[in-house]
């Protein structure tokens, strides 16, 4: 498995419960801002995702 990346799931997972989260503080009914907030929210949490995956493993000597 590739070090570099979380599995797919933990994104999937992270993507959906934070947008849920969004549509709960702050619904909107419009289809293109919540296309727009779905595309920020998913941005965020896949850097937010990665970066708490890459500082939690350790390195691995080659």
């Amino acid at each position: 498995m590739n070090d570099r990346w979380a599995p797919w799931w933990v994104y999937v997972i992270a993507i959906a419960g934070a947008n849920h989260a969004r549509q709960l503080v702050v619904p909107t009914g419009e289809t293109a801002v919540d296309v727009a907030a779905f595309a920020a929210v998913a941005v965020v949490v896949a850097v937010v995702v990665t970066v708490i995956f890459r500082a939690t493993r350790a390195p691995r000597s080659r």
